[in-house]
């Protein structure tokens, strides 16, 4: 399209990426809180980050009078949506998703390794391997706002975890 992606992530001071899954996503307890944070602010605040995309030329490209994106949708990928599911169901997350293989049903081409995280490229807001990206920002507008509101907005949800935790 006409826009651009955003790619937002988190880390420490000494470079450590806060939205590293690792090979087992469902026992790295530093990212399921980083990724709970994200997942709080954007369902609470999604309206304060629509603002920071929002013009009638934007709007008109993500989908004008059909399915313009008023509510800012979040996209895990299958097998972290899994994780989250199992997680918020039992309190535990004992099974991982896997790719598995897409069969081409084709006799002359080989079977594919399936992947079983990000593939939907319609989503504003998707989690992508080691970032989110915020996909509704215009071609020409700059990404200062929706970060500015991306790190408050997940900032004051980290401020709820820990107060919660205390």
């Amino acid at each position: 399209g006409s826009g651009k992606h955003n790619n937002w992530s988190l880390s420490t001071n000494y470079g450590k990426n806060l939205f590293k899954p690792g090979k087992k996503p469902q026992d790295n307890k530093t990212f399921l809180v980083c990724l709970c944070a994200v997942l709080e602010a954007v369902d609470i605040s999604q309206d304060l980050l629509r603002i920071t995309s929002a013009s009638a030329g934007n709007d008109h490209r993500l989908g004008a009078h059909e399915a313009p994106p008023a509510i800012i949708s979040m996209f895990l990928g299958e097998q972290l949506e899994d994780v989250v599911k199992q997680l918020v169901e039992t309190g535990e997350a004992n099974n991982l998703i896997e790719g598995g293989k897409l069969e081409t049903g084709v006799s002359t081409l080989p079977n594919l390794k399936k992947d079983a995280t990000d593939r939907n490229r319609t989503s504003p807001f998707a989690f992508t391997g080691n970032k989110f990206e915020f996909r509704m920002v215009g071609s020409s507008d700059s990404v200062a706002s929706p970060n500015v509101v991306l790190n408050t907005i997940v900032a004051e949800a980290f401020c709820e975890i820990a107060d919660e935790l205390e």
